[in-house]
């Protein structure tokens, strides 16, 4: 009895491990992760070659996993607006009736006690 309650345990403490550092959902309303998509957004229209800026449309997923900080990973939509990126209103438009969205990639890191997040993954495609 003692071995089977024995083994019970160590299974557990196993199954316990390997959660730790797991990601875990977080809401798409989170102001952190509202504020990482626009970050994204950001970063996005500063490196893709062409001419048209491009604007938020939805954030569809986003997860937080805890590691020397915080990671995050926020899925979410853009668009083409009408607007050059060098509009200084380019972030006043609107998404084109005929864009075709892009689903974008992001993971972010977060230092313990810092505002400041790392872009340390992005990736975006036609979304399907």
């Amino acid at each position: 009895m003692k071995f089977i309650l024995f083994a019970v345990c160590l299974i557990g403490a196993v199954f316990a491990i390997e959660m730790d550092g797991g990601w875990s959902s977080i809401s798409v309303d989170h102001p952190t992760v509202i504020q990482l998509a626009a970050k994204g957004v950001e970063h996005h229209n500063k490196i893709a070659n062409n001419l048209y800026y491009k604007k938020l449309i939805t954030i569809k997923e986003a997860k937080s996993q805890v590691v020397a900080g915080m990671n995050y990973e926020v899925k979410f939509l853009i668009g083409k607006t009408e607007c050059v990126k060098s509009d200084a209103n380019a972030a006043s438009c609107e998404v084109s009736a005929n864009a075709i969205p892009e689903l974008c990639t992001y993971v972010f890191w977060v230092r313990p006690g810092s505002d400041n997040a790392q872009i340390t993954q992005a990736s975006c495609a036609p979304a399907k």
